[in-house]
């Protein structure tokens, strides 16, 4: 009887006790859903007083969107204005195929009018679902897939801001892949593509080695000496990088290789802040390795760009500090004009002084302001070219710089070349044409006018990384 009553005790205790920590629980949900809804109530009221009441697509984009986006959007001439934009997002069903080979510098029409398709359903969010279909990719270019990623980062961001109010709740749920057949393609996407920037969904390969997508903001108030530390750390953090990659190959660079990988990494990253009209620049890469039976290499692929004006823009600008090289540009086109060599939309004004900007002694930036600027660019391509060597031993490496509507390829073809002045002084040119005469036309297939303009200026790079650059002794 006694032990009947003790367990009848004991099971009350217990249900009781279940009871109250059920009482708690519950109370607890409450108070979490309160202050969750506490918290949404502030957050709605704050988007109301932002967007003034006015709730519309066009409004949110104006008061939340990245001023990325907006630069970008708001140039009416430029492949990325918003009326061709809202033209392209029309065009689809929601699934985007990817082209065959995504590159905006080998395949540039149709990979622009992909990115395009895709910019735009997510600009005006045409779909619940945006899934990009990779079934034909057979290769993405990392300077295609960047520029992407970074128009769905900054979007992305647009999106949470508006999910802040029921209004304005972005209708897109979800952004995603398909049909990732193959293996290098998916290599570069799980790697340092758009799954890993924006899913979370960063995988590991044994041959892979990802630079993650790297965005610096410069401050407003930095000044040269503070811009030149951030340099010097960025081409640092870059160097050492590479460095590491090559070492878990056993492999170390020659002191030249050496030198030349720091210049090209310095120069390159001082000519995306010289000709950037905005405060950010964005780097991104990877390094992968191949070890076969017979060979032992690594092919490093790198991409720094920034948005807004163009190199041409620069130069054209009416406040461009540096007078004398733009009246020595303009002098070059009443040249080309006089002999009609701007036509057929092949080449133009803009990829001239773009080409001509990369020549010894030119810069934007006033030589009494910063005397030792003016020879960057063809330092970093000198230096690409060291550490590529002959064809012989590299047919690998190659360089493109894109810039508004220019085209610039470098692969070996056309080297620079050493021409003496009226003075009888020595200087570098890189005319990509078999006279070293930036009067004569360069190789078409190598400078050219494109009708897809790139909304600022991306230099990438695929270096290769063999025995010939390696140090044997170490």
């Amino acid at each position: 009887m006694n032990q009947e009553y003790h367990l009848s005790i004991n099971r009350a205790k217990k249900k009781h006790q279940r009871r109250l920590k059920s009482r708690i629980k519950q109370k607890k949900r409450r108070i979490r859903e309160q202050k969750r809804a506490q918290q949404n109530n502030r957050f709605s009221r704050k988007a109301e007083s932002e967007l003034d009441g006015d709730f519309s697509l066009e409004n949110a984009i104006q008061q939340w969107m990245p001023q990325n986006i907006i630069n970008i959007i708001s140039n009416e001439n430029s492949q990325f204005s918003a009326d061709n934009l809202f033209e392209s997002s029309q065009n689809a069903d929601g699934n985007f195929l990817v082209p065959k080979i995504f590159s905006i510098v080998e395949n540039p029409e149709p990979s622009y009018k992909f990115i395009r398709e895709v910019f735009g359903a997510l600009l005006f969010q045409t779909h619940d679902e945006i899934l990009m279909d990779y079934s034909l990719c057979q290769r993405v270019d990392l300077g295609a897939q960047v520029l992407l990623d970074i128009i769905q980062l900054d979007i992305i961001s647009f999106y949470r801001n508006c999910r802040r109010h029921k209004k304005t709740r972005p209708k897109v749920r979800r952004i995603g892949g398909l049909n990732l057949n193959n293996e290098d393609v998916s290599k570069m996407l799980f790697s340092v593509g758009s799954p890993a920037i924006h899913n979370d969904d960063k995988r590991d390969f044994p041959d892979i080695i990802p630079y993650n997508l790297c965005v610096y903001e410069r401050p407003a108030s930095l000044d040269s000496t503070d811009a030149s530390m951030q340099k010097d750390i960025d081409t640092t953090t870059l160097v050492d990088y590479v460095l590491d990659c090559l070492s878990r190959m056993d492999k170390f660079l020659t002191p030249e290789k050496l030198d030349d990988l720091c210049t090209v990494i310095s120069e390159i990253l001082i000519n995306a802040e010289e000709h950037s009209s905005n405060q950010k620049r964005f780097s991104i890469g990877y390094f992968q390795e191949t070890n076969g039976t017979e060979e032992h290499y690594g092919i490093f692929r790198l991409a720094i760009l920034n948005f807004g004006d163009n190199i041409y823009s620069k130069f054209k600008d009416p406040d461009c500090p540096n007078k004398d090289i733009v009246k020595k540009m303009q002098q070059l086109s009443k040249d080309y004009t006089s002999r009609g060599l701007f036509k057929w939309k092949k080449f133009e004004e803009e990829t001239l002084w773009t080409l001509y900007s990369l020549q010894e002694g030119v810069t934007t930036i006033s030589k009494q302001l910063y005397k030792k600027r003016g020879n960057g660019s063809i330092r970093f391509i000198e230096s690409f070219f060291n550490i590529r060597g002959s064809q012989a031993v590299d047919d690998i490496s190659k360089m493109a710089i894109l810039s508004g509507n220019t085209s610039i390829i470098f692969d070996g073809k056309y080297g620079i070349m050493d021409k003496l002045n009226d003075k009888g002084e020595k200087f570098q040119v890189m005319t990509f044409n078999d006279s070293g005469n930036i009067a004569e036309l360069p190789d078409k297939n190598y400078v050219k006018f494109v009708k897809e303009d790139f909304p600022g200026t991306l230099i990438s790079a695929r270096i290769l990384f063999n025995e010939d650059d390696f140090d044997n002794e170490i």
